[in-house]
């Protein structure tokens, strides 16, 4: 079996199995595609949970958009360190400057290096959209929705502190959620308009998206409780749902192509944000010696050496991971990146980790791309 055909065969066998009922990858080696591939179907059962006939299930083709859910948080880095780049922000300035709800007891230490490498003390999740949501689903709701975005983003400033800044990593959507509200206020403008500016614009990624076409669309979770049936064409992460689907945290939609262009980006580095900030370990210079820490490294915006699910060769890699599926790779040295899209939470989430799946992509990957 040639090394490409492992590859795709992995994949059939997870849509197979129904670990997810889409996938797609790509490999790129100095620039060059050496694989693109895409199998299964973009929604596979209905909003009662029930399969759907087999006339209409639609095949996934190269155009098919995914929920890159947490992936979207290395895009979110691009646009804020072009924020920093342009001098609107700064790395580490107290968010004080433009949160005036950062200004009491250990907050005003808190910068955006802090949000962006997962030090600043905030705690992991925001609830702040729960009470809305749950309001949406009870009988006879007259709940509109999304909610005031400005309401709650006045929840989300006010979250507090679970420790002192810079004393523990601790994976916080909150941060990022965070970051975006500070970018917002600084510039006054939304946050969907500066990832465009900062980020789709420049990098050519005319096809990603906050607002996608379902038809394209990968489904994702079956989310009864509330009241959103099969989720497809609006963002499956409920916090970012609650904010019209347009956060840092989570949101952005992608086709195949787009990301693996994304991740060519960062891995030729040819601006500071993506040769340095978004490459060096930032860890050493955020934490303490005796901090607790993660098992990898983190530069602004993506984990490094997560070996669990970047493969046995991935302790020289950057990249990020999305909780339905997804996964993109990057590895300087081999001058190789590896794009992952799944929708491993359709019908729901409880399938279980599709680390195994990437590790074992990361894997044949990188025979795909020897070191010179």
């Amino acid at each position: 079996m040639n090394r490409m055909n492992r590859i795709s065969d992995l994949l059939d066998a997870a849509v197979a199995r129904g670990t997810c009922s889409a996938a797609a990858v790509a490999v790129t080696v100095h620039g060059e595609p050496v694989l693109r591939y895409g199998t299964g179907v973009l929604q596979r059962f209905d909003d009662d949970c029930a399969e759907l006939p087999a006339g209409r299930q639609q095949p996934v083709t190269p155009e098919t958009l995914f929920d890159l859910a947490s992936v979207t948080k290395a895009y979110s880095a691009h646009t804020l360190l072009g924020l920093v780049a342009s001098g609107t922000l700064a790395l580490d300035a107290p968010l004080a400057d433009h949160l005036p709800e950062y200004r009491e007891g250990e907050r005003p230490k808190v910068t955006l290096r802090h949000l962006l490498t997962h030090t600043s003390g905030l705690p992991a999740v925001w609830d702040g959209w729960r009470p809305a949501a749950e309001r949406r689903a009870a009988p006879n709701a007259l709940a509109s929705w999304p909610p005031d975005r400005r309401t709650l983003l006045a929840d989300l400033a006010a979250t507090p502190l679970t420790a002192p800044p810079g004393t523990r990593w601790e994976y916080a959507c909150t941060g990022y959620l965070t970051a975006m509200l500070l970018a917002e206020r600084a510039t006054g403008e939304p946050w969907e308009a500066l990832v465009a500016r900062h980020t789709l614009a420049p990098l050519g990624l005319a096809a990603t998206t906050f607002r996608p076409d379902p038809a394209r669309t990968a489904a994702t979770e079956h989310q009864p409780q509330f009241a959103r049936g099969t989720v497809r064409g609006t963002v499956h992460d409920e916090a970012s749902w609650s904010l019209g689907g347009t956060a840092a945290n989570a949101g952005l939609f992608a086709p195949l192509e787009d990301v693996a262009r994304f991740a060519e980006a960062i891995r030729r580095g040819e601006d500071e944000r993506t040769a340095a900030w978004m490459w060096e370990d930032q860890l050493p210079d955020v934490l303490p010696p005796d901090a607790e820490r993660p098992p990898h490294g983190a530069s602004l915006g993506l984990r490094i050496g997560e070996t669990v699910w970047m493969g046995a060769a991935g302790r020289r890699s950057r990249g990020h991971t999305g909780f339905t599926g997804t996964s993109m790779q990057i590895d300087r040295e081999r001058g190789l990146t590896v794009v992952l899209l799944t929708n491993r939470v359709h019908p729901t989430r409880d399938g279980g980790s599709v680390h195994p799946l990437r590790a074992a992509v990361a894997d044949a990957a990188t025979a795909l791309a020897p070191l010179a």
